[in-house]
């Protein structure tokens, strides 16, 4: 998951048919104008002005800004800074590592339904990065985010419903989870479905739709469907 600002990204394009000198003149009013309302306190600016010194705006890159702006928006209720920050800490893009910050602004951004945040709690949880590993807990967000609709949660929830952890295992579950997730293009949901039919293990054996879902997997990406397609011409 990566960083990014529909308002700076619109900026640009605003700017784009302007001369280097008008658009430089321009750009600096908007920072201007954004660091005038953080100053007063503005969540809204002092977001936008983080989303500005972490993608470069005026060119050069400012993390600790970023930071210094995104926290002021956070500590407002400011649910995307939250989150950012959050996504600074996981993945060390413009900071040290450091899984327990992470976790406590992906907990901030989570308690205000954020589905993004609650994913990588998800993993934090599941993976045991920062602290201890806890399914049940991992189970519960990666659940609420699937719930949301987001594919690659609902394909983590049907294999943790499948294999039992943090819940009970309930092969119908498992299937009902990765059939929405492959709904929504997850090659990894295709190809653990196409198994399954192939298989038999908790369906059915159905070699045609076995064989859709493993092509959709091909096609989508999962290089390793071409050797269960092969099984399957056998």
């Amino acid at each position: 998951m990566k960083l990014s600002s529909l308002v700076i990204s619109a900026l640009l394009v605003a700017t784009a048919p302007l001369l280097a000198g008008e658009k430089l003149e321009f750009k600096e009013r908007l920072m201007k104008s954004a660091i005038q309302k953080a100053q007063k306190g503005d969540p809204n600016a002092q977001f936008a002005l983080g989303e500005m010194h972490y993608l470069g705006f005026m060119g050069e890159k400012n993390y600790d800004e970023a930071i210094k702006w995104y926290e002021k928006a956070a500590r407002q209720g400011h649910v995307k800074a939250m989150f950012n920050l959050g996504y600074i800490y996981f993945t060390g893009k413009g900071a040290k590592k450091d899984y327990k910050k992470a976790k406590h602004w992906f907990e901030k951004a989570a308690a205000e339904d954020d589905p993004k945040a609650m994913r990588y709690l998800g993993e934090i949880y599941y993976k045991g990065l920062g602290t201890d590993k806890d399914y049940n807990k991992a189970f519960f967000w990666y659940k609420k985010t699937a719930d949301m609709g987001y594919p690659k949660a609902q394909y983590i929830v049907g294999q943790m419903y499948k294999r039992g952890l943090g819940t009970k295992k309930d092969i119908q579950k498992a299937k009902y989870y990765l059939t929405r997730s492959a709904m929504q293009s997850c090659s990894e949901a295709e190809l653990e479905l196409g198994k399954m039919y192939l298989s038999g293990e908790g369906v059915p054996k159905d070699p045609q739709k076995a064989k859709q879902y493993l092509q959709k997997a091909y096609k989508d990406g999962k290089r390793e469907a071409k050797e269960y397609l092969e099984r399957l011409e056998d």
